[in-house]
């Protein structure tokens, strides 16, 4: 049975009926189409999926979404001011923090929320704060030099101008070097990139990869009936069917 529940995201308010387990991270993606929080682990240990809740970093994929009615969330979809960059969100740009992109939306978020209990953190700090959102490619040296600068951009100094026009020579595509900011940050850092688990259509259909229960088995057979019987399944594919 559903329930009704009002929430306010990113400063909207909604009225929304949810089963009772749905996460949060469902709600937000599914219904909302607020792909920026990244299904990741779905455990709560790589914190692509951290959203604020009333100010303070969740995993969503550990909160169900009844258990936040009457609550307000901020995702990073509500981080910039139309296409103003949050000063976070500049430091992440300016510093090369973003590469493939998956982690930086809850890696944002989870700075918001510390640098607005610790203004003026030590590197130490930095590094603790950071723990519970992991990052498979930047090797976090220039995720913390972007909360630094983050945080001395929050105290009043002046972000620099990040020019992302086309560069009008050869010589301006020197790269070596120089650390620049890639082109699909921007996006990257405000939620707006679109990676595959993102993309809705129409009568979509779902895959799924069944595996061997058994190391090194060899298989002899494989009786699909009773998966071909399941409602909403439209084809079964083995070994045979692409050899």
């Amino acid at each position: 049975m559903k329930h009704l529940i009002k929430i306010n995201v990113n400063g909207n308010d909604f009225e929304i009926a949810v089963n009772p387990n749905t996460t949060l991270l469902d709600l937000l993606r599914d219904q909302l189409r607020l792909t920026g929080a990244k299904k990741g682990c779905g455990l709560g240990d790589c914190g692509a999926c951290t959203v604020l809740l009333n100010g303070k970093p969740v995993n969503s994929c550990l909160v169900l979404a009844i258990e936040t009615d009457g609550q307000n969330i901020l995702t990073i979809e509500g981080l910039a001011k139309g296409e103003e960059l949050h000063p976070i969100q500049k430091a992440f740009v300016e510093k090369g923090s973003i590469q493939c992109g998956f982690c930086t939306p809850g890696m944002i978020l989870r700075t918001k929320s510390f640098l607005d209990e610790n203004p003026n953190p030590s590197n130490r700090d930095i590094k603790e704060a950071l723990s519970g959102n992991l990052c498979r490619c930047t090797g976090y040296t220039k995720i913390i030099e972007a909360v630094e600068t983050a945080a001395d951009y929050l105290n009043g100094k002046e972000p620099k101008q990040i020019d992302f026009q086309p560069q009008k020579s050869a010589m301006d595509l020197s790269v070596v070097g120089k650390r620049l900011p890639k082109i699909d940050t921007p996006d990257k850092a405000t939620g707006r990139a679109i990676f595959t688990d993102d993309i809705s259509l129409p009568n979509m259909i779902f895959g799924k990869l069944l595996l061997s229960t058994v190391p090194h088995a060899k298989i002899i057979s494989i009786n699909t009936d009773k998966a071909k019987a399941l409602t909403g399944v439209k084809i079964i594919l083995t070994g045979a069917d692409v050899t």
